[in-house]
């Protein structure tokens, strides 16, 4: 039965055990397949699920769906159950903007992809922050091409906020740091390829119901 939920668990994960099942639009990835630009809800019961593990996927749902994709994750969560967030940290992007730093190794890895992309030979430094708010979505196997990947960004201040209208309590959503979060069940973070582990350009947030 599963208690356990991975959103967007990438290609590398394996699961720890059969409590665990994976959410993603990508039926070779998913257990449950939901695409976010179709959002309609999870389909568990109230209260039924332990935990609730996303990386570096929420950036991908739109500002119109991410309130209704935060709303039913604390509706399945059971009481005290716990949910860790990982999002593109947008202050370190837009400090390393600020430093003029096209050296960032993120900003020289999105030069790359939307060079190839776009179909372009030259980005500005500002086009390459702007990939940590809205970029295009490299998956045309499975979207269209005219999606975005990039659809929605946070900071910290941010999230606690939309966290807050979802349902949470304040004091129940703290920022962590890679590989220590407060809760067990997410110890697999960092055993296997993943953005997750990009600690340089990443936001960590731990909740609990």
């Amino acid at each position: 039965m599963v208690t356990k939920l991975h959103f967007g668990p990438g290609p590398n994960w394996v699961k720890p055990d059969e409590s665990w099942g994976s959410i993603d639009a990508d039926g070779f990835r998913g257990d449950y397949i939901i695409d976010f630009n179709k959002f309609e809800g999870l389909p568990f019961a109230d209260n039924s699920i332990e935990c609730i593990y996303g990386s570096h996927i929420f950036e991908h749902i739109s500002i119109f769906t991410a309130p209704a994709v935060f709303k039913e994750c604390f509706r399945v969560l059971e009481t005290e159950g716990c949910f860790r967030i990982v999002l593109p940290d947008v202050r370190k992007s837009i400090e390393q903007y600020l430093q003029g730093n096209r050296d960032f190794e993120l900003f020289q890895r999105r030069e790359r992809s939307l060079k190839r992309l776009m179909n372009v030979d030259e980005v500005s430094l500002f086009e390459l922050l702007k990939g940590d708010f809205l970029s295009p979505s490299s998956q045309t196997d499975i979207f269209d091409k005219q999606t975005l990947a990039h659809q929605n960004a946070w900071d910290f201040d941010a999230i606690v906020i939309e966290l807050k209208r979802a349902g949470f309590a304040t004091e129940k959503i703290t920022r962590s740091q890679f590989q220590q979060s407060r809760f067990d069940c997410f110890n697999f973070e960092g055993t296997y390829h993943s953005e997750a582990n990009e600690a340089d350009r990443s936001m960590y947030v731990d909740v609990s119901k």
